[in-house]
């Protein structure tokens, strides 16, 4: 039987994200949403370096996405290592034209050694797929949600991102199932 996708995903790497890394996350992004392809893009973009705040020592995500926005015109996710910020927040772990075509999201505080624990590549791995699908959902219109355990709700720390499932609740998903249709 084919499966018939309903849109494609790009996963772009900015700067130093490994190739190898994106390929295993669109394949655990199409494990859950299946629904839509997942391709790596083999094309690795810079960071704009207008983005970096040397007293935060964070990169602007605003910076980067208007950068992007300009020039993306398929539906892509960058994935980045660096630590991102908006001007009213203290981090964000991704953020999303919502609706739009343009996603990004930070690996830095998803890895375990942020925290000074030790690595271990599947819970990272379980961190990256939340944070990746919650971004791609906003960019079909998805808002955030008040259900703690779905993909949708608003991540303040990790612990919040731990905590949530890697899929929308069934109202989300039967949102998300219209947006595509």
């Amino acid at each position: 039987m084919c499966m018939k996708f309903k849109d494609e995903v790009f996963l772009t790497a900015l700067d130093d994200v490994e190739l190898n890394f994106l390929m295993k996350l669109s394949l655990e992004l199409m494990k859950t949403l299946p629904f839509i392809k997942f391709r790596v893009s083999t094309e690795r973009l810079s960071i704009p370096m207008d983005s970096y705040n040397i007293h935060r020592k964070q990169y602007n995500s605003n910076v980067i996405m208007t950068y992007y926005s300009r020039l993306i015109k398929r539906r892509t996710l960058l994935v980045t290592q660096v630590d991102l910020y908006v001007p009213t927040l203290n981090f964000i772990f991704g953020q999303a034209e919502s609706p739009g075509l343009l996603a990004i999201i930070s690996l830095a505080r998803l890895d375990p050694r942020f925290y000074g624990d030790d690595f271990n590549e599947r819970f990272f791995m379980d961190r990256a797929v939340k944070e990746a699908v919650h971004e791609i959902c906003h960019t079909y219109g998805l808002r955030h949600c008040s259900n703690p355990k779905c993909v949708m709700h608003f991540s303040n720390n990790i612990l919040d991102t731990d905590f949530k499932s890697k899929l929308p609740c069934d109202s989300c998903m039967r949102r998300l199932e219209a947006l595509l249709e």
